[in-house]
């Protein structure tokens, strides 16, 4: 059987649009939309932090993490509090219902891992981990080039 390589781009692309549509299914059981997930899982992974650091660590303008913030609130995620050293900044917090928003993604996150791959054997975990560690590292160095050319 020969696989050409746009016919592995396209079970690839294949995959991320089924895995994007099973994502937003669980996470709008929850209230959550995959940005607002991702706020929750950098909060989870640093802790408290100042919009300004989220902005910067989701890669996303000011505006927006305002917007993500403020749903996170208005969802019981999170809390927005006084920065302790300085008045001018908010931290923003998970909150226990963050927490355990957070909890349930982990634990789907490995429950889809078995079903993927737990019949699997070791073998061929290694080598699709392999495949797709190349393919995700040669991804990135092309993103990489076009944003380097990419006028500023």
């Amino acid at each position: 059987m020969t696989t050409t390589a746009p016919e592995l781009l396209d079970r690839l692309l294949e995959i991320t649009v089924t895995l994007s549509k099973d994502m937003d299914l669980e996470l709008e059981r929850s209230g959550l939309t995959s940005s607002r997930a991702h706020v929750l899982w950098v909060l989870a992974d640093r802790g408290p932090s100042m919009q300004q650091r989220l902005a910067s660590d989701l890669e996303v303008s000011p505006r927006n993490v305002t917007a993500l913030v403020d749903a996170l609130v208005s969802g019981g995620f999170v809390s927005r509090e006084t920065h302790p050293a300085d008045r001018r900044a908010c931290l923003v917090t998970l909150t226990a219902a963050g927490k355990r928003a957070v909890t349930a993604m982990a634990r789907g996150r490995e429950t889809l891992a078995v079903e993927l791959f737990g019949s699997l054997s070791a073998r061929d975990r290694a080598v699709a981990a392999r495949v797709l560690t190349g393919a995700g590292t040669r991804l990135a160095e092309l993103v990489a080039a076009q944003e380097s050319r990419r006028p500023r």
